[in-house]
């Protein structure tokens, strides 16, 4: 039973499912062939190469070459092909309200009837193949926005939307191309700008700009290219016959930019001309390109952008151009002090001691070339500095060199070192200070800041060290207190039966609520061992000047024991290094753990 009741449903269900198909198909079959029927035209759209239109006897003829379409006719320039584009698709897509099929015997009257007999206006479109199919536009219908249309050799005619005509008798110069010229920005490969007040050279190599007159400089490559783009597409606002008039003054132009590009031999020749009259033509300028025969009008803007500038507002303001993921070596020579060598291994960075690596600072060489790259000049000092002693960079202070290493031979390059670039940073004046590239010859100011955060010792690159506590005091074990601050009065204090007193204390200095909060401060006291002998030997000299010593006598296994904790100068990071009697080397203490105890001493 349960078996022929599921045979029962699969044929019902088999049977639905024929149905269905069958009607959708038919149905989609049917939709298609009405939107195709109700088509005017039937195209082959992508192999269209030639359009011509034909508008009370002004002939517009449009060819494309290369997926590129040029205007053959009234004049030979290039199109504009997104209008190209807009028209073939409307005459591609026209569709039909209506259709009349003509009386035998009456065509004739009934074609004039319409307008379309001869038409004035029509469009005709050519294949690469040499078809022609030609489309005449006739008189209004009866009924408002619509006109009768015929193909040529057809007895049919068709009511459309007016929307063709309209498109038909565009202006001439609505097909043509309205970009100043035709050239991308990223294919120039040198141009020069002439005006009255000299002329301005730049040169593009391994995809950055460089000036070559006046001077040889870097300049800024997105600066340069957007002026360039800007100039090259220029809106054009009106067209004039090739001749130039005397009133455009392009005879003798008030500038000259000369653009070459690549894979071309002849240079585009820009000359730039007057302003054309009238009030609204105030903020716009001929102007005559040498890729196009027509004398065009453009906006002041993107010219004057060019025309312009100077010099140095097309210098790049860098200090340094340079690929951060090529350097393997950061070399860093601090004027009267050994050189700190820096060398990528792996994805870290270590410090280079002869033979020896020893670990550095997590995230350091990737911000000192992050600081480089990002760091740019305040002020161009000089060009052509030929007295670098009065910068200081005859002796730099600081000279950092950029390398490349390869461990082995290869095709492209030799086993070594190879330098990519070297700067030096000179004498500060005021907020800025005096820099240079070793294989430039210009000099420049940069920020103070910078040549603050550039690492000029070991000291800067030592990795933060595992805190320990120094003293492992337990409170209740202190019984005296010698405190000997550098910038104010010692202070003796005795504790007995628990309590504090001042046994020696200039007036005003501690009271005993604050000894109380300093015991506290000394038992957690805690700092980082250093292990590196070279960052060793600089603390050691920080130590020879104490900014605080504090002697502390407590009982430790029953037996009574004196500390002394001596604090020196601060580091250029601001770390205090620290000597313990009965502990071996010095230990850095940060900012944050050194300066609380200040803060309770001279309060």
């Amino acid at each position: 039973m349960k078996l022929r009741t599921t045979l029962l449903l699969a044929a019902i269900g088999g049977g639905l499912f024929a149905y269905i198909w069958f009607v959708d198909r038919h149905q989609s079959s049917t939709t298609e062939e009405t939107q195709t029927s109700a088509k005017v035209l039937k195209l082959e759209r992508d192999k269209i190469t030639s359009l011509s239109v034909r508008n009370a006897g002004m002939p517009l003829e449009l060819r494309k070459k290369d997926g590129v379409w040029t205007m053959e006719q009234p004049f030979e320039d290039r199109g504009e092909s997104a209008a190209i584009e807009q028209l073939l698709s409307l005459v591609d897509g026209l569709k039909h309200e209506s259709k009349i099929d003509l009386t035998p015997g009456k065509e004739a009257d009934q074609l004039k009837e319409f307008g379309v007999a001869e038409s004035e206006l029509s469009i005709k479109l050519k294949t690469d193949s040499g078809k022609e199919t030609e489309l005449l536009v006739g008189k209004d219908s009866a009924v408002e926005g619509k006109i009768y249309v015929r193909q040529q050799g057809q007895n049919r005619v068709y009511v459309v939307r007016n929307n063709l005509r309209t498109q038909l008798t565009k202006k001439t110069d609505d097909f043509r191309d309205h970009r100043l010229s035709a050239t991308p920005a990223q294919s120039v490969q040198k141009f020069a700008v002439k005006t009255a007040e000299g002329e301005i050279e730049l040169e593009r190599k391994n995809q950055h700009w460089n000036i070559l007159k006046p001077l040889r400089a870097r300049a800024a490559d997105a600066k340069i290219n957007d002026l360039l783009a800007g100039l090259l597409t220029a809106n054009v606002s009106q067209f004039f016959p090739e001749a130039p008039s005397p009133e455009q003054n392009l005879t003798e132009p008030r500038a000259t930019v000369t653009v070459q590009v690549e894979g071309s031999k002849d240079p585009v020749v820009l000359q730039v001309g007057a302003t054309p009259a009238g009030e609204e033509n105030k903020e716009k300028t001929f102007a005559k390109i040498s890729t196009r025969k027509a004398v065009t009008v453009v906006p002041n803007k993107p010219l004057d952008a060019l025309l312009k500038a100077r010099p140095n507002d097309l210098r790049d303001r860098k200090l340094v151009r340079f690929e951060s993921d090529i350097v393997d070596r950061i070399t860093i020579e601090p004027a009267g002090k050994p050189p700190l060598v820096l060398a990528r291994k792996g994805e870290a960075w270590v410090r280079k001691d002869g033979e020896k690596e020893t670990p550095v600072k997590d995230g350091l060489a990737a911000k000192l070339l992050a600081d480089l790259q990002t760091a740019e000049a305040v002020n161009f000092v000089a060009d052509l500095a030929t007295n670098l002693g009065q910068y200081g960079l005859a002796s730099p202070a600081l000279k950092i060199r950029l390398s490349s290493y390869a461990s082995e031979n290869t095709a492209e390059t030799k086993a070594g070192e190879k330098a990519i670039v070297t700067l030096l940073f000179g004498n500060i004046e005021g907020e800025s200070g005096y820099a240079k590239l070793e294989d430039e010859p210009y000099v420049v100011a940069a920020a103070k800041s910078l040549f603050e955060s550039l690492p000029t010792d070991v000291l800067a690159l030592l990795p933060v060290p595992a805190p320990e506590n120094l003293l492992e005091l337990n409170a209740d074990s202190i019984s005296t207190l010698a405190i000997l601050p550098k910038d104010a009065p010692p202070s003796l204090l005795e504790k007995k039966d628990a309590v504090w007193k001042l046994a020696h204390a200039a007036p005003g200095n501690l009271d005993l609520e604050t000894l109380k909060k300093i015991e506290s401060l000394l038992g957690l006291l805690q700092g980082g061992r250093v292990t590196d002998t070279s960052a060793e030997t600089i603390l050691a000299e920080n130590l020879k000047t104490p900014v605080l010593t504090v002697k502390v006598s407590h009982t430790k296994d029953a037996k009574e024991e004196n500390l002394i904790l001596t604090l020196g100068l601060p580091t250029k990071t601001g770390d205090y290094p620290a000597t313990l009697s009965g502990k071996q080397g010095i230990f850095l203490l940060s900012a944050a753990t050194a300066e609380p105890l200040f803060a309770k001493i001279l309060r």
